[in-house]
């Protein structure tokens, strides 16, 4: 059964996502240039909605706690 795998986050986002998965990728390529392995970043891309829900999820609550460590004092709520 195929997966549908749907991205949740801004374009942006989709952009910063796809190229550290070039940077970091490890796929091997034959002399042709057809794909002869596909590395964990990029299978992730296609079969682990999961995955990329968890790393938008983080990517989104590490800038909130970023911005919350560095606010000057009084100016951070607690029940947000």
């Amino acid at each position: 059964m195929k997966v549908k795998i749907s991205w949740h986050g801004t374009q942006q986002e989709s952009f910063d996502l796809i190229n550290a998965i070039g940077r970091n990728c490890s796929c091997d390529f034959g002399l042709m240039g057809a794909r002869l392995t596909t590395c964990g970043s990029h299978r992730m891309l296609l079969e682990d909605q999961r995955a990329l829900d968890g790393l938008l999820f983080v990517r989104r609550l590490a800038e909130r706690l970023q911005s919350e460590e560095f606010a000057p004092v009084g100016t951070v709520r607690i029940d947000q």
